[in-house]
């Protein structure tokens, strides 16, 4: 929730949001790093075999991490988070067609609620900003892909929240660094 703010406090002063990403994403990777060099977690190293397997889930987390600071440009932060509140409706439907199977009725009825109220939260909100919506939307969109293949994949088995963290934010500067190459 703090972070939420922060972010919101940041994109007010300076609006751009991929920029702000990157250096939230090199200040994860050293931190890690530096806590693993100095003891002070027990986070193994980068693995390129890990590293290929997680390569899908780092995409969507950080397509989803970018995609959420473009919508806190222009949503407020009670319709932000109210937004990303439709995930669990977005999992529940994407389990249904990737072959998890049928809910509980109690848990489709939680959900189903909780999506209600964010509808109702929407109708009312009198800063509607389109692309705003769109980007907190696209932003949930990727939140559930991500959490679809990480349950489907196990890929992240045996790697501590530590590891995740690194592996995703390592993703994204992969990922620079070769689009850079390829523009130079």
């Amino acid at each position: 929730m703090a972070m939420v703010f922060i972010n919101k406090a940041v994109l007010m002063q300076y609006t751009h949001s991929m920029t702000l990403l990157t250096l939230q994403q090199l200040v994860t990777t050293l931190l890690i790093h530096f806590g693993r060099v100095m003891g002070y977690t027990k986070a193994r190293g980068l693995n390129v075999h890990t590293a290929k397997k997680l390569v899908l889930v780092s995409l969507f987390y950080n397509a989803n991490v970018a995609f959420a600071l473009a919508s806190l440009k222009g949503v407020n932060i009670p319709m932000y988070i109210a937004i990303k509140r439709l995930t669990p409706l977005a999992v529940l439907i994407a389990g249904f067609f990737y072959g998890k199977g049928k809910p509980t009725t109690q848990v489709t009825l939680s959900v189903m609620l909780i999506a209600a109220g964010v509808l109702i939260a929407a109708l009312g909100d009198f800063s509607f900003d389109l692309f705003g919506y769109s980007m907190a939307f696209t932003s949930v969109f990727f939140q559930t892909m991500y959490l679809v293949l990480v349950e489907r994949s196990g890929a992240e088995d045996g790697l501590s929240s530590i590891e995740i963290m690194f592996y995703n934010s390592e993703a994204l500067y992969s990922i620079l660094l070769k689009l850079l190459f390829f523009c130079v």
